[in-house]
């Protein structure tokens, strides 16, 4: 019987354990019997053992009879549905060689896996389409999954599992799960799917040169895999645009390359598309190609503005800097980090925030940041602060922040909110979220209250404040304070939930304008959010006439009409605005209220500008704007306000000593912000400067790429589901240069459209002479961007940079043709199973050998507790074996067999004798109403004179006579009738209805024999 023991080191106490009892056992000198002594010792050894073998975690190991299988079947695209009719008919007929012990389960994997069913649950062979992401293939994680399934419901089965793929795997490491299996005693079968495709084709790569100079010829090789002698025509664009006519060219078996020569005449970062069409083909998704060149020149410009005809100041005067300039309104820029490599920086002018994504926001941040294009803010009313910056990716690129309100530069805003009933039942309540949008745009200096139109009132107050919680005319649900705990008045706006749906507004406008009134803000505005539905009931003359009182205080209201699809008035809100000197919105999403209120915000507040007429002044030792003479320079006549950033640099400053030119190193880029405008208005007078097209080229430049581009050789390209990034580096004399300090950065295609994501960084190693190689993923779909940097000896100098881009057109699923047989052969090897197995050999045949180990150590301690009380009596208590007999014939009732026990002297032995005489003839005797005395009284006690009792007296007394032996095991009860003394004739006279009397005399005589007899047993 194999036993398991977690502790093994343990068990070595136990001959020590019995060498020990074994040597008090010679050594005892107690009084016990030798069996007794051995007895107790085989106890005693017998407890400490059961103890040992309870700490060493003993374990019975038993062999199991039945089998789990777990199918992990593939249901990526790669697998089409003959394929699929293939597995489900394999599945079919493998399980119909189970036993009735055996356990099956299905899982189904793509990018991520899928449990179908779990060991012992019914399976169904026809649910094997996959229902995840089926644009990958990761067989790592199914083999985990079904790892996991196995030991959660087959722990004392032997375990299988059967991989049906074909092997195609594109993300994870499916070899690497294998030694997880192993030791889980997992045997793992394979099953190649095979692939027939005899006639696809598919575009394999697009090679382009990383980087060319201007108007330099340079090839586009498309690389074309053929599984057949096919024609095709192969076509190309850049940027969208056809190059040339199509190509008609004759594929065939194997690799093909298709070579268009071309050239670009201006600089950038431009894309190249590459198409196959073949009649033949059966795969229409592979039949794209992608690549990117760098064609280094004169530096571009990307100019952002609100209005065209507004900036061709900027434009010429750049022009004239031989600097290229390309414009594009807010809408058409660029949403990718990609694409707006073509730029050698960005420039924005007087463009509100909200006309921007937040993917053209992010995708700014990530090239300055990671890329090294350079980005500048110039000002304007829709610029900076007063554009709604804050808080975006944009206000973290730039050296300034639009949080001014801290130095109380402005001036504080009391907002009232009035809200009804603003549920919509496919929504989200839009009193909370109007009401944590208004938290997002107000400053610690302002103050914020909620009012609930609620005619009833009974809420009372969330936070205590200077007036009451509830209010003839509704209920202040927030109480009017400072926002000095934002997140605070978040939380509790969680709680504006039933809203109340008044008949008329009059009075909650008036119970906002009285509680506005008290407090000292310099800007005072209620905001109301309704559906207007109380317009019929309302008395229109009256509401004009408080609105007007409402304005008379200093007081404007806006309005935010909000579910009027179910018989509201949006014309009555815009009333109620247009009265009360603010703006009227309409917005029946959540998501549109962030935007209305800052609009809001804006329109009721003093915006961070200063229009005053002033002339900058250059900070000493400035580097930006050397050579410009800033005594001629014309008067600016306005700038917005902001706070300088740690670390920025300032160039120019105003006649209040605000920043007005400022600029800072942001990751490897490099951002401006000018404070005033390019235009007309607050830059007027410059229009005319000598200095204006010096000033803007000199600010531009210094945003430019900063980085030296690198000699060396730059490639990536696709292997799997993984970049490959590979550098030759070779100077002038064609020598290898090694040991160099190189790094990437890489952004995803969606690194653009996440808030706050950086590139990726990867160290890049030497693998050869001059030859450096690293590794990334790239799961996804789309473009990569990567920036290949090497670092100068002085940490101050530019590091050079290649950017180079590797697109992924279509999934890794429709690139292979071919199922990966070596992979999946592999696999079972490594897995200790066997590559394609008949359906008949799953359940069948070769089973894997499978222990299971039952814990034993509540038993043996159960066990030895058992034992304890039996050592302890065998030591304690003295059993002989009379004793034990006399058990016996106790339990079993047998008093015919008792055994006469032994008297401690002959005389007392007689008296016995005669005592038990009497009892038996009494016992035969009472039946027949008469008593009988024995007549075999010894010499003490055959004098004893009886006589007939006395008719006066009680005829007869019973009399219990209580006589022990020495072991005090047997009580005599005996009834005597004795006579008085005197008495000549003996007589036993006894009735049933009378007992038996013995007098004082004879007692007497009785106890003095047994007395004489104790004193001959003495002597």
């Amino acid at each position: 019987m194999p036993l398991q023991f977690t502790n093994g080191l343990i068990l070595i106490l136990i001959p020590a354990a019995c060498w020990y009892f074994w040597w008090q056992h010679r050594r005892t000198v107690t009084d016990m019997s030798p069996q007794r002594k051995r007895l107790s010792l085989l106890l005693r050894l017998l407890v400490v053992t059961a103890l040992i073998l309870t700490l060493a975690g003993t374990k019975l190991i038993r062999r199991g009879e039945s089998l789990a299988v777990v199918f992990v079947v593939d249901g990526s695209r790669s697998v089409r549905e003959d394929q699929r009719s293939a597995m489900e008919k394999y599945l079919s007929d493998a399980s119909k060689g189970m036993r009735q012990v055996d356990r099956v389960g299905v899982i189904t994997f793509a990018q991520d896996p899928h449990t179908q069913s779990s060991p012992g649950q019914p399976i169904d062979p026809s649910r094997l389409k996959d229902t995840g992401i089926t644009t990958a293939t990761d067989i790592s994680q199914a083999l985990r999954q079904a790892r996991n399934e196995l030991d959660s419901f087959a722990k004392d089965s032997g375990k299988r599992i059967v991989l049906l793929s074909d092997g195609n795997e594109n993300s994870g490491r499916s070899l690497s799960e294998v030694p997880d299996l192993a030791a889980a005693h997992i045997q793992l079968d394979t099953l190649t799917v095979p692939v027939n495709l005899p006639k696809e084709t598919l575009i394999e790569k697009t090679i382009i040169p990383a980087r060319v100079k201007i108007g330099e010829p340079f090839p586009v090789r498309v690389v074309i895999q053929s599984q057949s002698a096919q024609t095709a025509k192969i076509s190309l664009q850049r940027d969208g645009s056809p190059r040339g006519d199509a190509k008609s060219v004759t594929l065939h078996p194997g690799k093909n390359v298709v070579v268009f020569e071309q050239n670009i005449e201006k600089t950038g970062f431009f894309r190249y598309t590459t198409s196959l069409e073949s009649p033949d083909d059966t795969i229409p998704e592979n039949n794209r190609g992608e690549g990117f060149v760098w064609v280094r020149g004169k530096p571009t410009v990307l100019y952002v503005a609100d209005d065209p005809s507004l900036t061709n100041f900027l434009r010429n005067a750049l022009k004239s800097q031989n600097i290229d300039v390309d414009y594009a309104p807010a809408a058409a820029m660029p949403t990718s980090a990609a694409a707006l490599q073509r730029y050698d920086s960005v420039f924005v002018s007087n463009v509100r925030a909200s006309d921007f994504s937040l993917s053209q926001m992010t995708a700014l941040q990530v090239s300055c940041r990671d890329f090294g294009i350079g980005f500048g803010m110039v000002g304007g009313e829709s610029s900076f602060g007063a554009g709604g910056y804050r808080g975006t990716p944009i206000e973290e690129t730039l050296p300034v922040t639009m949080d001014v309100k801290k130095q109380k530069r402005m001036p504080s805003v009391a907002v009232a909110l009035v809200i009804e009933d603003l549920e919509i039942p496919s929504s989200v309540n839009m009193s909370i979220e109007a009401a944590k949008a208004t938290m997002d745009l107000l400053e610690p200096i302002d103050m914020v209250g909620v009012l609930d139109c609620n005619p009833f009132g009974g809420f009372g107050g969330v936070f205590g404040g200077g007036n009451s919680g509830t209010s003839p005319a509704g209920t202040w649900r927030i109480q009017m304070q400072h926002v000095t705990d934002r997140e605070a008045l978040k939380a509790a706006m969680q709680n504006l939930t039933g809203m109340g749906d008044p008949p008329s507004y009059n009075p909650f406008l008036a119970e906002a304008a009285r509680v506005l009134n008290g407090t000292d803000a310099k800007v005072k505005h209620i905001v109301f959010l309704g559906d207007g539905d109380a317009v019929f009931e309302n008395n229109q003359n009256e509401t004009a006439s408080i609105i007007k009182k409402i304005r008379d205080m200093g007081i404007t209201i806006s309005t935010i009409a909000s579910g009027t699809s179910g018989g509201g008035d949006v014309k009555f809100m815009a009333t109620m605005a247009y009265l009360g000197g603010g703006q009227a919105y309409v917005a029946d999403q959540p998501r549109d209220l962030p935007r209305l209120l800052l609009k809001d915000q804006q329109t009721i507040s003093q915006p961070p500008i200063i229009e005053e007429p002033f002339r900058p002044r250059a900070m000493e030792g400035d580097e930006v704007f050397k050579g410009i003479d800033w005594g001629s320079a014309p008067l600016l006549l306005g700038y917005n306000i902001s706070n300088l950033k740690l670390n920025a640099d300032l160039s120019l400053i105003s006649h209040r000593n605000d920043p007005i030119f400022a600029g800072w190193r942001y990751g490897l880029g490099r951002s401006v912000a000018f404070l005033s405008d390019d235009r007309a208005k607050w830059a007027a007078q410059w229009m005319s400067w000598p200095g204006y097209a010096k000033f803007w080229a000199q600010a531009v430049r210094w945003t430019l790429r900063p980085i030296a581009p690198s000699d060396y050789s730059t490639q990536v390209n696709m292997e799997g589901n993984r970049g490959h990034i590979v550098v030759d580096a070779i100077d002038e004399q064609g020598h290898f240069v090694n040991k160099l300090p190189l790094t990437a950065r890489i952004a995803a295609p969606n690194t653009g459209g996440i808030k706050g994501t950086a590139a990726e960084q990867v160290s890049i190693r030497q693998t050869g002479p001059g030859h450096y190689e690293a590794w990334f993923d790239a799961p996804q779909i789309g473009t990569y961007l990567v920036n290949v940097l090497q670092a100068g000896a002085d940490p101050k100098s530019p590091q050079k940079s290649t950017v180079v881009g590797m697109s992924t057109p279509y999934s890794p699923e429709y690139r292979e043709t071919a199922s990966n047989h070596y992979l999946m052969s592999q696999l079972a090897q490594a897995g200790g199973g066997r590559v394609d197995p008949q359906p008949s050999a799953v359940f069948g045949g070769d089973r894997p050998d499978v222990f299971s180990a039952k814990d034993l150590t509540h038993r043996l301690l159960m066990f030895s507790m058992l034992l304890l009380p039996f050592d302890i009596a065998v030591r304690r208590i003295a059993l002989e074996k009379a004793d034990l007999v006399k058990a016996w014939n106790w339990v079993f009732g047998s008093s015919r067999n008792k055994s006469k026990t032994k008297s401690a002297t002959p005389e007392l032995g007689r008296l016995l004798d005669r005592k038990s005489t009497a009892d038996q003839s009494m016992q035969g005797n009472f039946g027949n109403g008469e008593h009988s005395v024995p007549q075999n009284l010894d010499s003490e006690t055959a004098g004893i004179p009886l006589r007939a009792p006395a008719a006066t007296s009680t005829r007869n007394e019973a009399i219990r006579d209580q006589t022990r032996t020495e072991s005090g095991s047997k009580t005599l009860t005996k009834e005597l009738e004795i006579p008085e003394a005197g008495t000549q004739d003996t007589e036993i006279q006894d009735k049933s209805n009378e007992e038996p009397s013995l007098d004082e005399s004879g007692m007497s005589r009785l106890m003095a024999a047994k007395r004489r007899a104790g004193q001959r047993k003495d002597d």
